[in-house]
């Protein structure tokens, strides 16, 4: 866990309002689940084992109780029992949580994540709306190179099937494993599948399913024809080429592949599931991922809903926006910071800081009772653009100094062209 400083919460800021603005455009409403939720709702789907992941604790009323590891669980137990919520349901939450994972490059303990769900829909109109929406928030903020990688996780689990893997820990271990296959080794894999007393022969059988990656057509012959006769392996493939056909419509289906070793490792997907890859920083991991969950709502409430949803890290897309030079020069210092040649003409400074903000311009003025040469030294400390001198003669005139901080120019004008010149400047 880490503080953040002023110069990085500007970044987020930046990248908040950007994140909000496509939200907005696609209809979504904002909302904030509950930090603190009841240890069984975190485990209601992920099980008893999640308590290794997370924080959780006993309250002073010996209650169990967990902070959240993600956005999904409490949207969900928000809507699970709100029959007057007209479906589709579109909401989205910006916030931080919580799991006790080991820190490492890209992975803390405490960090902030953009979270869009859709509830009462089972088409993959729906799936392709948060594709979209994952898709339009990393144009928003500038990235270019990036894949969104898409698969079925309940078409993998029914060629695991297929090949002897039948029980439903055997499965749920492989489909864990896989998940793994970007994050460790080959090597290291094998290992963790051999664990679970899976042969030689099987393993290689699972790689050859799970190595692909390339479009439709090709994903189609990687499939054996036998196993298409399946009809759930037939419906969860038709799946996916129904919604490579809706991204083709809406003209994004250029940044999207098949690759069969997207499973995503929460327990609480059944259907299309997705990550997106930055490029240029692919060792950054996912910027964003998500797909389709129909079965939590019922967990949680009496309100059975078809759901869908895609959520992004706020750190990974800084490292990922740094790595490119996206970022812009953002600060969260005033746009104006009004000194005074005199201590007689403080009064004055007050009034021009409370016309300045009044007017929506951000000002600052001197706490302390600094002579000028200390007053100027921080604002330039602060990159503080603009400072408006106040002094005797110019006020005779009706008029004050601007100075520009950057380009080393100052203008003697009345406190209304001033006005809206900065309003010009703050806009």
């Amino acid at each position: 866990m880490r503080d953040i400083e002023a110069s990085e919460m500007g970044k987020r800021l930046w990248i908040y309002n950007k994140i909000q603005k496509v939200m907005q455009n696609y209809g979504f409403q904002m909302v904030e689940p509950t930090a603190i939720e009841n240890l069984e709702t975190l485990e209601a789907k992920s099980g008893p084992e999640i308590r290794e992941e997370i924080y959780w604790f006993k309250d002073k009323a010996d209650r169990n109780l967990g902070l959240r590891f993600d956005l999904t669980v409490g949207m969900t137990r928000m809507v699970a029992n709100r029959f007057d919520l007209a479906e589709p349901i579109k909401m989205y939450a910006l916030s931080e949580m919580w799991r006790y994972d080991e820190p490492q490059f890209a992975r803390y303990r405490n960090f902030y994540q953009w979270d869009a769900e859709i509830y009462g829909s089972p088409k993959q109109e729906a799936d392709a709306e948060v594709i979209c929406l994952g898709i339009d928030i990393l144009k928003e903020v500038g990235l270019k190179e990036f894949e969104i990688k898409i698969s079925n996780r309940k078409l993998i689990e029914g060629l695991l099937r297929k090949i002897g893997l039948n029980s439903k820990e055997r499965l749920e271990n492989a489909m864990r494993n896989i998940d793994k296959i970007k994050k460790i080794s080959k090597k290291e894999l094998l290992q963790e599948f051999k664990k679970d007393n899976i042969t030689s022969d099987l393993i290689e059988k699972i790689f050859n399913f799970v190595s692909f990656s390339g479009g439709i057509e090709e994903a189609s012959e990687r499939i054996p024809e036998t196993f298409l006769k399946d009809k759930e392996i037939y419906n969860s493939y038709t799946e996916i080429v129904d919604l490579m056909d809706i991204l083709k419509s809406f003209k994004v289906a250029d940044k999207c592949v098949i690759d069969f070793s997207i499973v995503r490792g929460i327990g609480y997907y059944d259907g299309i599931v997705f990550e997106a890859y930055d490029n240029i920083g692919n060792e950054i991991g996912s910027i964003f991922g998500g797909g389709r969950y129909d079965k939590l709502c019922g967990i949680y409430g009496k309100r059975e809903m078809p759901a869908t949803g895609v959520a992004g890290g706020i750190e990974r897309l800084i490292l990922s926006l740094e790595k490119s030079s996206l970022l812009p020069d953002v600060s969260q210092a005033p746009m104006v910071y009004v000194v005074t040649t005199d201590d007689s003409l403080r009064e004055k400074s007050w009034d021009i800081v409370r016309l300045l903000r009044n007017k929506g311009i951000s000002a600052d003025f001197d706490l302390r009772k600094r002579n000028l040469k200390k007053q100027l030294e921080y604002a330039n400390s602060l990159n503080i653009p603009y400072v408006i001198l106040i002094g005797k003669k110019e006020l005779e005139k009706g008029k004050v100094k601007l100075k520009d901080m950057k380009k080393r120019q100052e203008l003697e004008l009345s406190l209304e062209d001033i006005f809206q010149k900065l309003a010009c400047k703050q806009e």
